[in-house]
């Protein structure tokens, strides 16, 4: 009888191991998941909890578990050898998944010390237990190292726990997922979190080797310090720091033949998930996953947490269209048919030796996985989500990309008549922003940045369809989307769109730094209230409130001088910057993502 092994503890690796059963009900499949710990409670404690898979859901599937407290991997033999409570046993398979997930470097200076901790990954119950005991003596700050999902989810948990959150922004690893959201959006969710209460710290220039730590007087760190970009000495103090970033993969697995990191240190596989070795795959954060290129090629996909449905259900599909010798059948009852074969079928007609050649390689895996790398974090009073490339993967591939950033205030409605109108009826304090070729339109990515983490995750999930369909920009600005979610992604769709058309141009902010350094001549029109304006302004710019622009344009606003237009959130901007171009101006600019999304100094009147 054939017979299919996962290993793994986590909720993907169970629902990898039930639809197989599921697919292959004469397949014999068992699951090899670490021996049972006691329970423990706390935040960190449950958050682990909710990441397993759940034994009795297992065996009323007929999925065999197997607890292990140690195992070892015999690729001669295609045997996995466990070790328990309860003796060895050796269990042959035909295939085997696994489930491995990066885990955040702690720098070596700082391991192994009783109140640094790594998350997620790490020993949560200890976790739990020191935290509770620091926020009984008193106040606790509780110090989280990171810019990611990760690092969210621990700033939320740490003051689910009653601590002070502490944000020491740094930048991330060139594979880590926290890359799919652009710098500005991160920035973005910073201020964010720092009206939530949350103490945020930025040292995304300072490099992992130069960070170290202070002792403390009952053991352990009572500080972290670093050199930064400029050679000043940087210190944030606390009583106990979780580290959520590089996220890096450490397994034994490793150390089979077979089985190897790339050059993004994640373990190769194919489209199928496969390894080097003979009849063994990976899943989880630690995969180095392919997927489809916008341009029809092949590009690397971000890691993907491991119960993303699409990974696993790829996986799935692929085991059960192959026999135990790894030959492949007539797919499984179920079984999803794959594309690719049909694109491999196409191409491969082709005269052109480079489409023949990609043929080849996606016919070679015709289960390639449809990854779009998704991204989704929630922290206290903010959420992150993403979807598709960002702005540096774009910079990586040579692809040229214009991105639009659609804001709505801070602040509840009626606060700065600039924007009053055009707004109303979203909810305040999220931000979008999508990413389309400059050739063509077509969308590339998606992200957002808000308050309510069911939002961020709709905006996403409505995104992701628009990337699976090869929607562009225009035909999403004319999509049929309900609810708030499709306002948002309709209104940042019809700003990129214009932006492709050229109607108007967006100035980042760094672009407007640099402009005026240069020596470039523009005049800068502030259309937020009198009092924001004074309260600080981007350097030089003139302030007419937008309700009174049409009486004062003609003698205060010069016809022949490009304009940047700058709004509290950019939406009233754009608003007048169409109908500036539709009485004949050309050169408008608007500053992307308004005063929202500005990170420089200020004047003030």
């Amino acid at each position: 009888m054939r017979r299919i092994v996962v290993i793994g503890s986590g909720v993907g690796a169970g629902k990898l191991a039930a639809r197989v059963k599921r697919l292959l009900p004469g397949c014999e499949v068992n699951m090899i998941m670490p021996e049972a710990g006691g329970e423990a409670s706390g935040p960190f404690s449950a958050s682990a909890a909710g990441r397993r898979a759940s034994r009795v859901l297992l065996a009323a599937r007929e999925v065999g578990v197997l607890d292990a407290a140690e195992l070892s991997i015999d690729l001669d033999g295609q045997t996995v050898i466990t070790g328990s409570s309860r003796g060895r046993l050796s269990v042959r398979y035909d295939q085997l998944a696994m489930e491995i997930d990066a885990a955040p470097r702690i720098p070596r200076a700082l391991r192994g010390a009783p109140n640094v901790f790594a998350w997620p990954g790490g020993d949560a119950a200890a976790l739990d237990a020191l935290l509770a005991e620091r926020v009984a003596a008193g106040a606790c700050r509780a110090v989280v190292v990171g810019q990611g999902a990760e690092a969210l989810e621990a700033l939320r948990l740490a003051r689910a726990a009653g601590a002070a959150p502490v944000w020491v922004r740094t930048r991330g690893a060139g594979s880590d997922s926290a890359n799919s959201v652009d710098a500005d959006m991160w920035r973005h969710a910073a201020r964010a979190a720092r009206r939530n209460g949350v103490d945020v710290v930025n040292w995304t220039g300072v490099a992992l080797e130069r960070m170290g730590a202070l002792p403390g007087e009952g053991g352990g760190f009572a500080a972290l310090v670093a050199v930064g970009p400029d050679g000043s000495d940087l210190r944030v103090e606390g009583d106990l720091f979780i580290w959520t970033s590089p996220m890096v993969v450490q397994n034994p697995a490793l150390a089979l033949d077979g089985i190897s990191l790339d050059d993004t240190g994640r373990i190769d596989v194919d489209g199928c998930l496969r390894t080097g070795a003979p009849g063994v795959y990976v899943f989880g954060t630690g995969v180095s996953a392919q997927r489809m290129a916008p341009d029809g090629g092949v590009e690397q996909a971000a890691p993907a947490p491991s119960e993303v449905p699409g990974m696993i259900r790829a996986l799935a599909d692929h085991l059960a269209s192959i026999d135990a010798s790894g030959g492949a059948v007539p797919p499984a009852s179920g079984v999803a048919a794959c594309p690719a074969r049909d694109l491999a079928a196409e191409l491969a007609g082709s005269d052109d030796p480079e489409l023949a050649d990609l043929a080849s390689d996606i016919d070679a895996c015709p289960c390639r996985l449809p990854a779009l790398g998704v991204v989704h974090g929630e922290g206290p009073g903010v959420s992150v989500a993403a979807v598709g490339l960002g702005s540096a993967v774009c910079a990586r591939a040579e692809l040229e990309a214009e991105f639009s950033v659609y804001a709505t205030p801070a602040g509840e409605a009626g606060q700065g008549d600039d924007e009053t109108g055009a707004w109303r009826g979203l909810p305040a304090g999220h931000a979008v922003k999508l990413l389309a070729a400059k050739s063509g339109g077509l969308l590339l990515g998606a992200q957002v940045v808000g308050r309510d983490p069911e939002l961020c995750a709709a905006v996403v999930s409505a995104a992701s369809l628009a990337l699976r369909a090869g929607m562009r920009a225009a035909d999403l600005a004319q999509a049929d989307l309900p609810g708030a979610a499709g306002e948002l992604l309709r209104r940042a769709s019809a700003i990129l769109s214009n932006k492709l058309a050229g109607r108007y141009f967006g100035i980042t902010p760094d672009e407007f730094i640099a402009s005026r350094e240069a020596g470039a001549e523009f005049f800068t029109l502030d259309l937020r209230s009198t009092p924001d304006w004074r309260a600080g302004h981007v350097p030089d710019a003139y302030n007419i409130p937008h309700t009174q622009l049409r009486k004062r344009l003609q003698d205060e606003v010069p016809r022949f001088t490009p304009i940047v237009l700058v709004a509290a959130t950019s939406d009233a901007a754009w608003s007048v910057a169409c109908m500036l171009g539709g009485l004949g101006a050309t050169d408008l600019y608007v500053l992307d993502g308004g005063m929202a999304f500005w990170p420089h100094a200020l004047e003030t009147a």
